[in-house]
């Protein structure tokens, strides 16, 4: 079977599943290219060790930190997910054309104005705490990224707005024109990931930070290890180390974050999204990269 590179998360993530069902789509007979290629699309995939002799087509992936690049002369770029990424590999800043889970066909613009504001957390983020009754107490819909794409997608259309430490949550908002902004809830939220793909919405990068982690329990090593990952400032530059755990949470705790997602929640200058036209370029952009690596490799192509 042709590789599709991906994420592998425990209980499944919506943004690694766009990945495993989007390209078949596009490409009905992709899997021709068994043994001749590896095949990255829709994340954070492009860093650490990659099998040199094999070539290797991106459409869309990106980089989660700086000096992370495995260069070698497999690469073959069709377009990046954004400026960052493209600028550690030496690529042209016209190859950073942005993220391909808006090719996801149901990511039409439409939602409900006047419904609840949701919180989408990162996944990891999401097994540490109860969401769905913070998200509530907060006068919010929590969304659980475990679930398949559709079904988030369901969900977010019935928001007003979307806070979301997800990027994904973010990405598929923008798609669909609704209000959305960045949410800080633990140490994991990748930095440059969210700067690299807002580059190429032309947003400046702010997020709402969340000024301490939730989590059900914190074992002794743990804590330990977490008070040294916040002494050096571990990965600083592209995490929060600050809000590692190093004990379980208490109720002022809960009651301390559910506020404060409630009044930031409430504060609309935070909340704007893309003009569709924009998304509608990108979108064109992809399907003209997409039709040439058709054309070039001899498959079938169907935009959505």
């Amino acid at each position: 079977m042709l590789i599709v590179k991906s994420c592998t998360v425990a209980g499944g993530n919506f943004g690694d599943d766009f990945n495993l069902q989007l390209w078949d789509r596009i490409f009905p007979n992709l899997q021709k290219l068994e043994g001749r290629v590896h095949f990255y699309g829709i994340g954070t995939l492009l860093g650490g060790h990659h099998e040199t002799t094999m070539k290797k087509v991106v459409m869309g992936a990106g980089l989660g930190e700086t000096g992370s690049v495995a260069k070698d002369t497999n690469w073959e770029f069709r377009w990046v997910r954004g400026p960052l990424t493209a600028k550690e590999f030496g690529l042209p800043v016209k190859s950073a054309i942005g993220d391909p889970a808006i090719l996801w066909p149901e990511l039409k613009v439409g939602h409900d104005a006047n419904g609840p504001v949701g919180l989408i957390p990162h996944h990891a983020t999401w097994d540490k705490f109860d969401w769905e009754s913070i998200a509530a107490n907060a006068g919010m819909l929590a969304i659980n990224p475990h679930q398949m794409p559709n079904q988030v997608i369901s969900q977010m259309r019935i928001c007003s707005g979307i806070m979301a430490e997800s990027l994904h949550g973010a990405i598929c908002a923008d798609a669909m024109a609704i209000p959305w902004t960045p949410c800080i809830l633990a140490h994991r939220f990748n930095e440059f990931k969210w700067r690299d793909w807002m580059a190429t919405i032309n947003r400046p990068y702010a997020a709402v930070v969340i000024d301490r982690p939730l989590a059900r329990e914190v074992s002794p090593l743990k804590s330990v290890a977490n008070r040294v990952a916040r002494l050096v400032r571990f990965k600083r530059s592209t995490r929060y180390p600050a809000l590692r755990p190093i004990a379980a949470s208490t109720k002022e705790d809960v009651r301390i974050v559910a506020t404060t997602l409630k009044r930031q929640s409430l504060n609309t200058e935070l909340f704007f999204c893309s003009d569709p036209a924009l998304i509608a370029k990108q979108r064109n952009q992809m399907y003209e990269r997409c039709a040439e690596f058709a054309k070039e490799y001899q498959l079938d192509f169907l935009p959505a």
